[in-house]
């Protein structure tokens, strides 16, 4: 059968609405008095935006989707209630990120499978900012650290979780595990890890050995899918450095870089220097060898967001404001495979 993945950065979806609101009463309200519904002390994602996140997973119907920066357990309970009328099974647990924004799944309800979700909060991340590994040098950076909490370097913690969502036909054959990361942004205000290579090298190492420990309880040929914003160059493209061993130390491969799509055609996130437009590839599915061969190449792509009227496809932005008036900062990744019947 085939099995349709969808990978998205959703953006700050945050949906916990300090009122009861009834589904069918949506239509009714505006982006303003939607904002109106939210706590005191955390806004609601836009409605237009909410609303055109739910119509592109329901025009695209995946099978599976692996959700970034989402609000929590309700946020995700709430959008597949509100906006893709129950038509998922969601899964989250709450990981470390400061800001509220976890990594969960939702499953298709109609699929023959039932499913579990494994945390892996708790794994460590030891590593050591430039200005522990020379305080000389970094004498500056050291004295501010002072002022806050880094903790010790051998206790570090994942900065939010690579959850693993595990698929069992109806014999109880575990027959599809997909790994979920959202790795270290660049962002940095105290300076203390410049572009954030520091912690996010840390947690590709992090997600090689959840990888490693996976397959040596399943197979070595265990299907294994790993999505996410990895927030960087992860591809085979001028790979940057700390990405280099996903491909010497595992069987990974980038789904679109194995469809054959050009480079161009695998950017999902755009990001603005001045005038100048930056357009990156931060969003992958990764393939374990054993599915390699199982990709259907021409069902897998970016998908690019349309325009309502006609279908037709909307130019990129060129500018934050541009950027902002779209459903999400990212651009979701979709890939099909085959699984075995």
């Amino acid at each position: 059968m085939k099995f349709k993945l969808m990978t998205y950065n959703v953006q700050d979806l945050f949906l916990q609405p300090a009122f009861p609101i009834k589904p069918e009463y949506l239509h009714t309200l505006s982006d303003e008095h939607w904002a109106m519904l939210g706590e005191a002390d955390q806004e609601l994602k836009p409605l237009s935006k909410l609303k055109a996140l739910a119509q592109i997973i329901l025009r695209e119907d995946p099978d599976c989707v692996c959700l970034c920066e989402v609000g929590g357990p309700t946020a995700l309970s709430n959008f597949n209630e509100f906006f893709l009328s129950g038509a998922y099974v969601a899964y989250l647990i709450p990981g470390n990120s400061d800001r509220g924004i976890e990594s969960g799944f939702l499953l298709k309800k109609s699929l023959p499978f039932t499913a579990e979700l494994q945390t892996n909060r708790h794994w460590p991340v030891p590593f050591q900012y430039l200005h522990e590994e020379d305080p000389e040098a970094y004498a500056v950076t050291a004295l501010m650290a002072e002022a806050f909490n880094l903790g010790a370097s051998e206790k570090r913690r994942l900065s939010r979780d690579i959850p693993v969502l595990h698929l069992y036909d109806p014999q109880g054959t575990c027959i599809l595990s997909v790994m979920l990361a959202h790795l270290k942004s660049g962002y940095d205000p105290q300076g203390f890890d410049p572009g954030g290579q520091k912690r996010r090298a840390a947690e590709v190492q992090a997600l090689i050995a959840i990888y490693h420990k996976l397959k040596a309880e399943k197979s070595n040929d265990h299907p294994v899918i790993v999505a996410g914003d990895f927030n960087g160059n992860a591809s085979r493209d001028d790979t940057w450095a700390e990405f280099q061993p996903l491909y010497e130390a595992t069987d990974l491969e980038d789904a679109l870089f194995l469809a054959g799509l050009p480079r161009y055609e695998r950017h999902t996130h755009m990001t603005f220097y001045g005038r100048t437009a930056s357009a990156k590839q931060l969003d992958y599915i990764f393939l374990s060898k054993s599915l390699h061969q199982r990709l259907i190449p021409e069902e897998s792509y970016v998908y690019r967001y349309v325009y309502d009227e006609d279908g037709s496809e909307m130019l990129a932005p060129f500018s934050f404001r541009d950027r902002d008036l779209l459903p999400s900062d990212h651009y979701p990744v979709v890939c099909v495979v085959a699984l075995k019947d």
